[in-house]
């Protein structure tokens, strides 16, 4: 069904894009997501409509900020908590699970408010595909995704994907990588001039309203991403995270104050402290990480590795690495290179 409609309103809403309506008493609904398209005073570049920092930085932000930002909102999500994943609330999340793949909290707010405008919004509308992931222009989306928590994990995963490629120098699934120009479904011809854009238009393929050049008024699209992330990353002290580090052998690089490590040559935990050391260790995980790199279950090899191990999968054939959080990332390079998403492999397991 066409979603796109005008409605009346007391007051007055305009779209700004790439042709501006003349009539300023009209709200345009985003033909693909349903959500009203809000005026916005800045518009991007299509060819740079975020940097790389802004979808993987951010690791420091916290689930207290998330919570405190959703409640600043009016958000519904303020409130919520999935039944689905251990009744975790909708801030942890949207913090761990963008952590996970080391993907920005703040871009994953700027995308939940770009597919279903649940950041904003004071109802539990389009919980259900709350980043839009698995949910193709086509129509319907993939039952398997549905759920707040799920979408979540869906939207962090592919993304991390998508740079997965785009860091061994390759086009992403859907064949955008930076340097390379490609035609989006308003059409406008992109040249992504970095990873950021190439991955946000791997996503989604739409310039939208809100970029200089080019763009469809009636579609918020990649550009409508952009600004709402930069809108949310004004509107709260997010911070810029400690300057002090550790630096981690296991992880074969420096973690954030905070962060838990889970040592390769004894199986301890340990946390980065503020003086830029680690705590001498327990044998169970502390409970206040910001982030954490554990050894990672192997069905394959019947017992637990520690990060940066990769494994050959009996299950599929396919290399995998042992990452943050336990999550294994796929290291197709890992028996020509030796190393894989997060590194040089600490040790590596053919079949």
């Amino acid at each position: 069904m066409n979603l796109r409609y005008t409605l009346l309103l007391l007051s007055a809403l305009y779209v700004v894009g790439c042709g501006n309506t003349d009539d300023t008493d009209t709200v345009v609904v985003d033909e693909l997501t349903g959500q009203v398209l809000e005026a916005a005073t800045t518009e991007y570049d299509m060819h740079r409509l975020l940097e790389d920092a802004d979808i993987t930085g951010g690791q420091w932000i916290t689930t207290a900020q998330v919570q405190a930002f959703l409640q600043q909102k009016g958000s519904y999500l303020a409130t919520y908590k999935d039944p689905a994943w251990s009744n975790k609330t909708a801030a942890a999340l949207i913090v761990e699970r963008s952590k996970a793949y080391t993907i920005n909290p703040l871009y994953m707010l700027a995308r939940i408010q770009t597919e279903s405008s649940l950041i904003t919004s004071g109802t539990s509308a389009n919980l259900s595909k709350a980043t839009g992931c698995g949910c193709p222009d086509s129509g319907g989306c993939t039952i398997s995704y549905a759920g707040f928590g799920n979408q979540i994990e869906c939207s962090a995963k592919k993304m991390r994907g998508y740079l997965i490629d785009l860091d061994a120098g390759r086009a992403t699934v859907s064949g955008w990588k930076p340097g390379v120009t490609k035609s989006t479904s308003d059409p406008c011809s992109v040249r992504p001039v970095n990873k950021a854009t190439a991955a946000l238009y791997t996503y989604t393929p739409w310039v939208g309203a809100y970029a200089i050049q080019c763009g469809r008024t009636d579609i918020g699209g990649s550009s409508l991403v952009s600004v709402k992330y930069h809108q949310f990353k004004s509107e709260y002290a997010w911070g810029t995270g400690s300057t002090v580090t550790c630096y981690s052998g296991t992880v074969e690089a420096n973690v954030a104050v905070g962060a838990c490590v889970q040592s390769s040559s004894d199986a301890i935990w340990r946390q980065c402290q503020a003086d830029g050391t680690f705590t001498a260790g327990t044998t169970t995980k502390p409970t206040n990480c910001t982030a954490s790199w554990p050894y990672c279950s192997s069905a394959t090899l019947g017992r637990s590795v520690p990060t940066r191990t990769c494994v050959q999968s009996s299950s599929d054939l396919q290399w995998h690495q042992c990452g943050a959080e336990g999550q294994w990332q796929s290291a197709p390079n890992a028996p020509s290179t030796g190393s894989g998403p997060v590194g040089t492999c600490y040790a590596t397991y053919a079949l």
